[in-house]
């Protein structure tokens, strides 16, 4: 049964670990973002309670000499605590949504739509990989995203104005 419980925690150690390189990728790849998105992660009242309750099992995995599942309680927060760092925009390399780096040879088109609750916000919506990808930027940069997407070879759709 130990030995259950040991490869257990290895299995999750490995999971959160990819986990948290996933994130380390987006956040080095966010450096480069020239057109920033006003989606941003918010932070939700889950991962506050997640983390916390993982620094809580650290202390009572800890406080009862149990080092098996401390590792993958480590990297898990660690994965909560970066994975509300992540920041969406475009770069010269192609767009960062969320964890998900899109180049711009697999953009299809893009498309962009007024929103109708905030007058100063222009919905960029990106489609690629059989997926619609979504940012929200500012208005002033309406132009500025239509000469990256020009020079980058990726279509228009319709632009809805």
């Amino acid at each position: 049964m130990a030995v259950w419980i040991a490869v257990l925690g290895f299995v999750l150690f490995l999971g959160f670990f990819v986990a948290v390189m996933v994130c380390i990728s987006a956040i080095k790849k966010q450096s480069g973002i020239r057109i920033a998105s006003r989606l941003h992660h918010k932070l939700n009242i889950s991962e506050v309670v997640y983390a916390n309750l993982g620094l809580i099992a650290l202390v009572v995995l800890l406080v009862f000499h149990y080092y098996v599942f401390v590792p993958a309680t480590l990297v898990f927060v660690l994965f909560i605590v970066l994975s509300t760092r992540i920041q969406s925009g475009i770069t010269d390399d192609g767009a960062v949504v969320g964890s998900a780096f899109i180049e711009w040879e697999f953009m299809k088109s893009y498309k962009l739509v007024n929103d109708p609750e905030d007058s100063n916000v222009i919905i960029l919506k990106i489609r690629a990989n059989r997926k619609q990808y979504v940012l929200v930027c500012d208005r002033k940069d309406r132009v500025a995203i239509h000469d990256i997407f020009q020079k980058n070879n990726v279509k228009a759709s319709e632009t809805v104005s």
